[in-house]
């Protein structure tokens, strides 16, 4: 009887272990997706700035505009990775665009403020791929550790279920998209 006892108290701590663990390992998850989605507004943030460097140089077709605007209004209403992954789909079409620009307006590329926006840019891009690295490790170890068995079997009694990746577009991995090749040091 009090061996009976003990392993059931044992499998309730473990049990208990086991859903502490996922939970931490869930909110570690949640986290970094949540810095990511801060890295990719922040970037979309910057769209408008970049399109103020670029109106004095050619005047915009309403289309162009309307895509800026869409863009920053979608941003704000992505709810999960597929609605972030075909979003940034759409950015990196549009990104290609102002590059295209650029090379098209080497005075536009002379711009110190179009400059200081390219380097902004490109350290935000850096950051969001920090992010979706950890946020993709995040998934991963989540996703592997309540697939174990018999984790498998206590995720799925507390509801636990995978999630995706953040996943570059074909297009994306597709093009290669710069907003300049600066060697510019930045100066203290």
């Amino acid at each position: 009887m009090y061996i009976a006892l003990a392993v059931i108290i044992v499998l309730i701590f473990l049990v208990i272990i086991i859903y502490n663990t996922m939970l931490s390992k869930k909110n570690k998850m949640l986290k970094s997706y949540s810095s990511l989605d801060v890295m990719l507004k922040k970037r979309y943030d910057l769209i408008p700035n970049i399109v103020e460097a670029v109106k004095g140089y050619k005047e915009y077709e309403a289309n162009t505009l309307k895509q800026i605007i869409s863009l920053r209004s979608k941003a704000d209403d992505c709810k999960n990775i597929e609605d972030i992954n075909n979003l940034n789909s759409k950015y990196m079409d549009f990104m290609s665009d102002i590059d295209l620009l650029s090379e098209n307006y080497p005075d536009l590329k002379a711009s110190e403020n179009f400059m200081h926006l390219q380097r902004v840019l490109n350290e935000v891009e850096e950051q969001i791929s920090a992010a979706r690295r950890t946020y993709n490790a995040h998934v991963e170890s989540y996703n592997t550790y309540i697939s174990l068995f018999p984790l498998n079997i206590i995720a799925f009694l507390f509801g636990f279920r995978k999630y995706k990746f953040f996943e570059m577009s074909q297009e994306e991995k597709d093009t290669k998209v710069s907003v300049g090749n600066f060697d510019d040091k930045e100066e203290n």
